[in-house]
């Protein structure tokens, strides 16, 4: 039976998604894993981004794909009420589609007709693991996409959109409709959006506290040892020094 749900609430304010984007996805990854949460759950080591340099916060839209057969293509909706786009139609500004795509290359997801209408919808991006075609035109869209590469299949043959906003498996990885996403040109990191409100001020600190331990190092002439990997000694020691404008 095809799914629709309507996208979970933001739970992270415009203001902390802005300094957010200012922290590179390898800083994520470290503080979920100082959180409970292991890299291999949370981190999508396959996918790849399409258009380097764009970078990435926001809360998912997910679909679900699910392999091609006659009779389960029949059964979902067609046109404008297909989950794929149905997903596009609840997604704005502040949003990226999450596709679970069978962790296929050749299953294309869409192009250059489909993701116009993300270009339409203000919608930040897109992330998958299947291909992309079209990228000689989807890359003037101003869309960061992610993905496990290039194709120019025909995704219908492979696979057919089936739920939207429901949980998925991408890369290996859960996606709950709602979490956050990190991407940029290291990859792609999935914050739970129970504990967004928990992360993301970490990640923004943490972030900082490597910044300010590389200064250091530079200044002192040292191995890295002495600050890194940072404990409470070392977070005890950067808090102070930020207190005092160090």
């Amino acid at each position: 039976m095809v799914i629709i749900r309507e996208t979970p609430d933001h739970v992270l304010d415009e203001g902390v998604i802005n300094e957010l984007k200012k922290v590179n996805s390898t800083a994520v990854v470290d503080v979920l894993a100082r959180n409970g949460y292991d890299p291999r759950y949370v981190y999508m080591p396959n996918v790849v981004t399409m258009n380097p340099g764009l970078r990435l916060v926001a809360r998912a839209v997910t679909v679900r794909f699910l392999p091609a057969r006659p009779d389960n293509t029949a059964e979902k909706p067609g046109g404008n009420e297909s989950p794929e786009f149905a997903a596009f139609e609840l997604a704005g500004p502040g949003d990226v589609i999450v596709m679970e795509s069978m962790r296929n290359k050749i299953m294309s997801i869409g192009g250059d007709i489909k993701f116009l209408r993300l270009k339409q919808r203000g919608i930040d991006g897109l992330i998958c693991d299947g291909g992309i075609r079209d990228m000689h035109t989807v890359q003037h869209y101003g869309i960061g996409l992610w993905g496990y590469g290039k194709t120019s299949n025909l995704g219908t043959r492979i696979g057919t959109p089936y739920s939207t906003n429901d949980a998925i498996n991408v890369d290996g990885v859960l996606v709950n409709p709602g979490d956050y996403l990190v991407a940029d040109d290291d990859g792609v990191v999935v914050i739970p959006r129970i504990v967004a409100p928990l992360i993301a001020p970490k990640a923004i600190e943490y972030d900082d506290l490597e910044e300010w331990i590389r200064r250091r190092l530079d200044k002192e002439n040292l191995t890295p040892g002495k600050y890194y990997p940072p404990d409470d000694k070392v977070m005890k020691i950067y808090r102070n020094s930020k207190k005092s404008n160090e």
